[in-house]
């Protein structure tokens, strides 16, 4: 039989408010789009035979702007019509009454290559392609599947796909209290793919017999979440499963360090990050300055950050550093009673009776000690 090639994305979330971002929100707004577009131009060029999307194309089910609607609608149909596309409604576009797909479900399927599952049509079976996908569309933004035990393989077709959009027990952390996580053994029972959403970053929860695979979101949705910014390509043949990542995302995401220490200015904070990171105006990067700032530094890290947004798309601080450097008369007012005040005060008496690079070691050791006892983070 001839070998059927799919595509499998998820939690696109087309309109998301992007509030992290800032000005800079409508733009990323735009690349998810963008990133959309480019999976069902790849899906149309490419001639693959189905796009799978496991949830949250939308960010909402019910303030979608109809200008995002109907661009989502005509990307769609743009995957030609011997491409099928399956939706499945997810958390944050679930179906129920009022909600998108319920109500323009129509203008979805005029087409005739585009399919939405519903909680009335939990398979959509291409006999063409000898391939039936199965799952149960969320009615509401509690992401729990409970009803996957519904989902059977159909015996008359060669290939079963299944798409859910939940946790996996043992595989998510930090869940939500209405989160209801699924069961590994619920997903696979013959099926030869498993297609995931709700988890923004690429991931193989099994990669075989069958495989299990978050995609992840194509493009960056939040600012904590690593691993976005690819599709899953997926080949069913009669020699096996085959899926690889393909990238498909605009923008990415890195955290990094940065030793502030011996910096004097603004403008020397500055080089010393693009030293250190390459400018790219599609990196969002968020930076933790760590080091010890001295006395007479004029180092303004706000300052800093506003001046590094020219040479990247998204500048965030995170934490409290860097440190600045006490003078005597700060740390003498540490109380004498404390463990850190007893610090001090050895440390004092060991500076004044030395000199040179070690009078200059002890003053180090001072600073550092110190601000440790404060819980300072000094090193990332």
């Amino acid at each position: 039989m001839q070998a059927i090639r799919m595509l499998h994305t998820s939690d696109v979330h087309i309109g998301a408010p992007f509030q992290f971002l800032a000005l800079r929100g409508n733009e990323q707004r735009l690349a998810l789009r963008e990133a959309l577009a480019r999976i069902i131009a790849i899906a149309r060029e490419d001639r693959y035979d189905a796009v799978v999307i496991a949830g949250d194309l939308f960010d909402s089910a019910f303030d979608a702007r109809e200008a995002d609607v109907s661009f989502v609608i005509e990307c769609l149909h743009d995957a030609g019509p011997l491409c099928r596309v399956i939706i499945l409604p997810g958390g944050h576009d679930c179906y129920s009454p009022g909600s998108i797909y319920e109500r323009e479900r129509e203008r979805f399927e005029a087409n005739g290559n585009v399919h939405i599952l519903t909680p009335e049509r939990m398979v959509i079976e291409i006999p063409e392609l000898s391939l039936a996908v199965h799952g149960n569309a969320l009615t509401s933004n509690a992401t729990a599947c409970g009803g996957l035990v519904g989902l059977t393989p159909a015996t008359g077709r060669r290939w079963n796909v299944c798409l859910a959009h939940c946790s996996i027990a043992g595989f998510s952390t930090g869940l939500d209290a209405k989160e209801e996580p699924v069961r590994l053994e619920e997903l696979a029972p013959g099926f030869d793919y498993v297609a995931l959403g709700h988890w923004h970053s690429y991931r193989i929860i099994r990669p075989a017999e069958p495989p299990i695979v978050y995609s992840g979101s194509p493009e960056i949705v939040a600012r904590d979440q690593q691993g976005a910014g690819f599709a899953v390509s997926i080949t069913l043949s009669d020699d096996g499963i085959a899926f690889d990542r393909m990238p498909v995302g605009k923008r990415r995401l890195e955290s990094r360090s940065v030793d502030c220490t011996g910096l004097q200015s603004t403008e020397e904070f500055v080089k010393r990050v693009l030293a250190t990171i390459p400018a790219d105006p599609n990196l969002i990067l968020d930076l933790s300055l760590t080091g010890i700032l001295g006395i007479e530094s004029a180092l303004d890290p706000r300052r800093g950050s506003a001046e590094l947004e020219r040479h990247y798309f998204s500048v965030r601080l995170a934490g409290k550093g860097p440190s600045r450097e006490m003078t005597r008369e700060e740390l003498l007012a540490v109380p004498e009673g404390t463990v850190a005040g007893a610090f001090v005060r050895r440390m004092l008496r060991k500076i004044e009776g030395s000199q040179g690079e070690t009078r200059e070691l002890y003053e180090e050791a001072l600073q550092l000690g110190y601000q440790l006892f404060k819980g300072r983070d000094l090193i990332g």
